[in-house]
This record gives structure tokens, sequence and C-alpha cells, in this order.
């Protein structure tokens, strides 16, 4: 049986790790907190191959930088990969948001 004092120097140890964690875990922002947390995960319960987080080599404002036509074509709607159903659903939105307007004639009285 352990004594009462070494019991409470192992709860002040845990205690003390714990808040030692919890402050590290605050200083990091979200994005690094989150590679922790994973790290942690895969130490813990993984195989024991090390993994490395890479980040995602296209995000979606280069899918649409990529795909995004101003005016679309029926080919473009047949292809229904997730990076067109993106652009597609960005351009609906833009379409109904937005108008043109040809306002070169405007000062001239000429509307049409």
């Amino acid at each position: 049986m352990t004594s009462f004092g070494s019991l409470r120097s192992a709860v002040f140890d845990k205690e003390e790790r714990k808040q030692q964690y919890q402050s590290h875990i605050r200083g990091l922002n979200a994005f690094d907190r989150h590679k922790k947390f994973l790290k942690d995960y895969v130490d813990f319960y993984g195989t024991g191959r090390k993994i490395d987080i890479v980040l995602p080599s296209k995000t979606d404002q280069d899918t649409l930088r990529e795909g995004y036509r101003f005016i679309r074509s029926e080919e473009d709607d047949m292809d229904r990969s997730w990076e067109q159903r993106l652009v597609k659903r960005y351009y609906d939105k833009l379409f109904k948001e937005y108008c043109i307007a040809d306002m070169s004639q405007y000062k001239k009285g000429k509307h049409h």
C-alpha cells in the first residue's frame, strides 16, 4: 500500500502536467492545435508509424480560379466532379445576385 504522501505527490504531479499541457494548448492557433491533437492521437493509438500532416495541395479558391468561366456551357454542366459542382454553385450564386449592364450610353439618354 502506498503512503499518503506519495499518493498526494502523484496527484499534484499529474495536475501540474495537466495545467502545463492546457497552457501550451491555449498558446497555439487553431491549425497548430489541430496538428498537435492529430499527432498526439497517432502517437497514442497509432501503429507506430510517423505520419506528417500535409496541407491540401489545392484549396477551394484555387479550384474556383481554375474552373470558373464567365459564361458556362452545357458541356461544363455535364462534368459532375466535386470541383465542377463547386464552380457551378459559385456561378449560380453570382448569377442570381449580380447583373451586367452597359452604362456607356447612360449620359446620352440612350437606355435600352
